[in-house]
């Protein structure tokens, strides 16, 4: 034999032992794969923190879990008028309905079988205030009269235009932040639920772009608790700063750029419940995608002109706006359109179009998005990261007919919209898939599959697990 062996008579049995602790460490792995697995698909039952977020906003876990909501297991507390009816009556120049759904589901709740009158048998409590209004109300007042977009000249005597804008945006968040303080000392003075969890069973709509960066930016952790929001933002450009809590942190300018915002924390990913914005389509109001002749193949129905009082900084609509524009000068896919038109114009071009391009405005995320499914037109997103309602925790299946371009790949868009009409059967299956989930984006309360529907569906989630939030969400 060779000398080695002479050497090493325990080799042999090293060899086995090695190759038996491979063999245990490769079965523990697998095991520990399947518990994850297992653990995955459960989201729908309990709600796990994770930091591992999706661009796309698409969820991995249940399709649509359609089981009823429990009865009775919110409560909604009875704030004087000054947080809510009294704010309907604020005089504003400018205040689309699509910041109104702190008012919409304040009575979708009160008129609820979900509602409880018995605070000790609720599981969820609904603090209502109209933020909305208020936010709009507030920077108005240093708005020129009857445009709402030009700065008065009172605003800010010592400041250039541009700084008395962000003046006043500052003015009203710094004011709806107050009010936000306000009504969650008399709900802590005057209840006892709240300290029961930290808040983390309680929960308030912030329905501007930016949600409680808009909102309830002034306030500090221990204000806030654990409470969680129904918003619109769902943003995860976050900072690089992992010692910045996921709260609410003051940021300005830099929110445009798609470096990101130096300090993230408007959007709690495992937390807070995501919705579209609002809007009045019902159910009735659905196109098919299959409707009509679709001649549009891609329509941009936006606009961008610097210096417009709108747009005083530069990057709005994070400058994407104004690339694809001149891009599409340049390079305009053969049968799209892309200029301005009024609503009804653009709402009936949706319905004639199989795509739909809704490129950032305020955020990542537009109303324009859900506005296109309604009418049957494929949405063209251009999200970096960014979450989208009912996707996380009730996987709605966005990629199964939403596109998204990543903004640096904006002039990839003609080819990107060139191949798939190209492809016919796979153009057939988006449109589809669209037509299937349209129902799910209506406001509408006589509609089971409606946003209402999802709303109490992730709601209820929420309730289910609210037991096992740990006193500190930065623990």
């Amino acid at each position: 034999m060779p000398e080695g062996r002479y050497r090493h008579p325990s080799l042999r049995r090293r060899v086995s032992h090695s190759l038996l602790v491979l063999a245990l460490a490769y079965l523990f792995a697998k095991q520990a794969e399947a518990i994850t697995h297992r653990e995955r698909t459960a989201t729908a039952r309990k709600i796990k923190s994770s930091h591992k977020y999706r661009a796309s906003g698409t969820g991995a876990g249940v399709r649509h879990p359609h089981a009823a909501p429990p009865k009775e297991f919110i409560y909604i507390y009875d704030l004087p008028s000054e947080f809510n009816e009294d704010l309907k009556e604020l005089p504003v120049q400018w205040h689309p309905e699509q910041y109104d759904y702190d008012q919409v589901l304040h009575r979708h709740f009160s008129n609820s079988v979900l509602r409880t009158d018995d605070p000790e048998k609720a599981q969820l409590f609904f603090i209502p205030v109209y933020l909305g209004r208020h936010y709009n109300w507030f920077w108005q007042q240093w708005s020129t009269p009857g445009k709402a977009w030009d700065v008065h000249k009172d605003c800010l005597p010592h400041h250039t235009p541009p700084e008395c804008f962000w003046d006043k945006w500052d003015r009203a968040k710094q004011a709806t932040s107050e009010l936000v303080r306000k009504a969650l000392a008399h709900v802590r003075e005057r209840h006892p639920y709240w300290d029961k969890r930290n808040g983390a069973d309680h929960f308030m709509v912030f329905s501007y772009d930016h949600g409680r960066c808009d909102m309830a930016v002034n306030l500090r952790h221990s204000e806030w608790g654990q409470m969680f929001a129904i918003q619109s933002y769902g943003d995860l450009t976050y900072t690089n700063k992992p010692e910045v809590p996921p709260l609410a942190q003051p940021w300005r300018e830099d929110n445009y750029t798609w470096d990101g915002p130096k300090a993230w924390a408007c959007f709690r990913p495992n937390a807070d419940v995501l919705v579209p914005m609002y809007y009045t389509y019902a159910a009735a109001d659905i196109v098919s995608p299959f409707a009509g002749s679709r001649e549009i193949t891609a329509l941009m129905r936006f606009g961008y002109e610097i210096g417009d009082g709108k747009n005083l900084v530069e990057h709005y609509g994070h400058r994407l706006r104004y690339e694809l524009i001149e891009y599409w000068k340049e390079n305009p896919l053969e049968g799209s359109q892309q200029g301005l038109k009024s609503v009804e114009e653009t709402e009936a071009d949706m319905a004639n179009a199989v795509f739909c391009v809704c490129a950032p405005g305020q955020t990542q995320d537009t109303v324009r998005v859900y506005r296109a499914i309604l009418k049957g037109c494929i949405p063209v997103t251009m999200f970096r990261a960014n979450d989208l309602p009912f996707a996380r925790f009730l996987g709605m299946p966005y990629d199964s007919f939403m596109v998204n371009v990543q903004p640096d790949d904006y002039r990839e868009l003609n080819s990107v919209l060139s191949r798939i009409l190209a492809d016919t059967a796979r153009l057939r299956r988006m449109q589809e898939a669209l037509e299937v989930h349209q129902r799910y984006f209506v406001w509408d309360e006589a509609e089971e599959k409606s946003i209402f529907g999802s709303i109490e569906r992730e709601l209820a989630l929420r309730a289910a697990t609210v037991n096992d939030t740990p006193r500190s969400v930065f623990s």
